[in-house]
């Protein structure tokens, strides 16, 4: 760990923009050097044109992008689907989208403002865009995409976050108006995201809202769909008409360079590395954690490691009140009997850390008053079972009224998923529990929780993560995203106030309340979390994974011919 921090390190992740220059200030004053000491050494290191940046006009177009994935694929609906893939980054825009600084920049939007009561967000949107297929692109479009989000009909899976939206104007073709019920400070962080990208909704219903996203799309971004066949990839092909991008980091303001991407899914952990070193892929998202080091010190490849906004979490149905998972105690013996540290150190080879509340330690909003809460000890979980009435049986197993404590545990066909399952079920034994683990293909897997299981593993990745750990515990989102039917009024309560915050200290204050809130009832069971670790070859150019989005923009991205 010291020599991955090392400061020579950073300097010289920072040299070729893998980290921000916030980020590089945040980790070197951490590992106790000196604030004149790390201004003097970015001083002279500053940013030179490295392998993932070329300079302007330099790329060379041509060529398709192989990419690996670690999961299968999503349908790609930015408005209703379960998960947002990285072809949402080559297929469509935002209004406002985030630089490698982490700040908010322009991309459908040229500016905004919000009123000095906080009370609506004006977004002023480019002329002259349209939708790959001809349509025009201006505020009505937007105005529609977040009016659909808004409609409970369209089983948007965060429109939870919309909720202080009061209304949307659209009073000429350039301007968007966004009316809050109170001010809504987080509202940047949510329509900079996935779910907020930009469709063609008129599209979008002649297609059917539960067709789209599988054989046609109708997006804005400089790629136009080609094929969606899950299971095993998505293609995508330049679009010749693209009319520009103005995000202030992007290189390539033109069409991209690319002739298209080919996104494949590889489910098994140890061939995500091997194809990469094999030159079967050009670019690959989370490679076995056992093989980082060796890609690392591989001479053709450069690997890029974030702080990854994300985390593993186990949800147990409220529902199933014959296992006492209604009951916060049996919640917190599950969770002390789950030794966190083991797993990042097991399964992550320490690329992670321990989750004792719903966010992690590198967000700007953690706070370490989570860490009183959830640590291992499996003594009190046993005493915990014991108060709620619950014996062990003659195999070992607890049973309580006639009912042995034997309860399914969903998760998904990914063979680090599956890991993290018989760990679960390994340590859960200890306790008296018998887990049976059921590992289901992704869509099965989604529709299953939809329908209600007795427990699921789940992996979530936001940019935000105060935002999206909401929606797996409000009461509001039963039956789904909160898959656990957890109805808590603390976390309730806790929730609204961070969506009514009116400013950055009102924000700082609602999320620490939320997070003890959240580790002291378990409305779910936080697990850990992974570093995010990007590969691509050296033959890749202008590929630029950064802290702030979950996937990298292809704008920039050209191939040695």
């Amino acid at each position: 760990m010291a020599s991955r921090d090392s400061f020579e390190r950073l300097v010289d992740d920072y040299r070729h923009a893998r980290v921000s220059r916030r980020e590089v200030m945040k980790r070197a004053t951490a590992l106790g050097i000196s604030l004149p000491a790390i201004a003097g050494m970015l001083a002279v290191a500053s940013p030179v044109a490295a392998q993932s940046t070329p300079a302007a006009g330099a790329g060379t177009p041509g060529g398709t992008l192989r990419e690996g994935y670690d999961l299968d694929f999503s349908r790609m609906d930015p408005i209703n689907t379960v998960w947002y893939d990285p072809g949402f980054y080559a297929l469509y825009e935002h209004a406002i989208t985030l630089d490698p600084e982490g700040k908010y920049v322009p991309q459908i939007a040229e500016k905004w403002e919000v009123s000095e009561d906080g009370l609506h967000l004006t977004l002023h949107i480019r002329s002259g865009l349209k939708f790959h297929s001809g349509a025009v692109l201006d505020a009505a479009a937007v105005k529609a995409v977040y009016d659909t989000i808004k409609d409970p009909a369209s089983q948007s899976p965060l429109a939870s976050l919309f909720a202080p939206v009061a209304s949307i104007d659209a009073p000429d073709a350039t301007t968007v108006v966004l009316n809050f019920s109170a001010p809504y400070a987080d509202i940047f962080n949510v329509i900079s995201t996935g779910y907020w990208a930009i469709v063609n909704t008129a599209f979008r219903e002649q297609v059917g809202a539960t067709e789209y996203g599988k054989q046609q799309i109708d997006g804005s971004g400089p790629f136009t769909f080609v094929e969606w066949v899950p299971g095993s990839h998505v293609d995508v092909k330049r679009w010749e008409d693209y009319p520009g991008s103005i995000v202030p980091y992007f290189e390539n303001k033109g069409k991209a360079y690319l002739d298209g991407i080919h996104w494949t899914t590889i489910l098994e952990q140890s061939q995500r590395a091997t194809q990469i070193e094999n030159s079967e892929i050009d670019t690959v998202h989370a490679p076995a954690f056992q093989d980082v080091s060796r890609l690392e010190s591989n001479g053709d490849l450069n690997l890029v490691r974030l702080k990854e906004w994300s985390g593993y979490i186990l949800g147990l149905n409220f529902d199933r009140t014959q296992f006492d998972f209604q009951d916060v105690k049996m919640r917190q013996a599950v969770s002390m009997a789950i030794n966190r540290q083991a797993m990042v150190d097991a399964l992550l080879f320490g690329e992670g850390e321990p989750l004792y509340g719903p966010i992690m330690s590198a967000d700007r909003y953690y706070t370490t008053d989570v860490e009183q809460y959830n640590q291992f000890n499996l003594d009190g979980a046993k005493a915990l079972v014991a108060e709620l009435g619950w014996v062990a049986g003659s195999d070992g197993t607890l049973e309580k009224n006639g009912t042995k404590l034997e309860f399914n545990f969903v998760v998904q066909a990914e063979s680090f998923n599956q890991q993290i399952g018989q760990v679960i079920q390994d340590q859960l034994k200890q306790l008296g529990m018998k887990v049976n683990v059921q590992s289901l293909d992704r869509g099965t897997f989604f529709g299953d929780l939809q329908n209600g299981v007795d427990s699921h593993l789940f992996y979530w990745s936001w940019p935000v993560p105060m935002d999206i750990i909401q929606i797996f515990i409000n009461s509001a989102t039963i039956p789904g995203p909160n898959w656990s039917h957890a109805n808590v009024p603390e976390v309730d309560a806790a929730i609204k106030a961070w969506q009514t915050a009116a400013n950055e200290d009102e924000l700082k204050t609602a999320a620490h309340d939320l997070q003890v809130t959240v580790a002291q009832n378990l409305p779910v069971v936080s697990l850990m979390n992974r570093n995010s670790v990007w590969v691509n070859r050296k033959t890749v150019h202008g590929y630029l994974p950064h802290q702030w989005n979950l996937y990298p923009y292809y704008n920039d991205v050209w191939l040695e011919q």
